[in-house]
C-alpha cells in the first residue's frame, strides 16, 4: 500500500496525520501542495476514490494561499 498525503508543513491536519504514521511505523509521502501539488492523473485518482472534489478539499481549512486554488478548482 501506497500512503500519501497531501498538505502543507504548516497545516495542523496534515501534522496529525504524519505523527499518526510515524507513532505506528507506516511508511507514507507527503507532497507539499505549496512546492509540487498533484499530477493530473493523481487529482483523478484521489478525487475517484473520495467521491469528487467536495471529498477532497477541507473547504474550512486556514490557509488562504490553498483557498486560492480551491475556488479555481470550484470553477473547473
Amino acid at each position: 500500500m501506497n500512503i500519501q498525503i497531501f498538505g502543507t508543513k504548516k497545516c495542523n491536519d496534515t501534522k496529525k496525520a504524519e505523527r499518526f504514521f510515524k507513532e505506528r511505523g507506516i511508511k507514507y509521502q507527503f507532497i507539499d501542495m505549496k512546492e509540487k501539488g498533484m499530477s493530473k492523473g493523481e487529482f483523478n485518482s484521489v478525487a475517484q476514490v473520495n467521491g469528487g472534489l467536495q471529498g477532497m478539499i477541507n473547504w474550512d481549512g486556514k490557509d488562504k494561499d490553498l483557498h486560492i486554488h480551491n475556488s479555481f478548482l470550484q470553477n473547473l
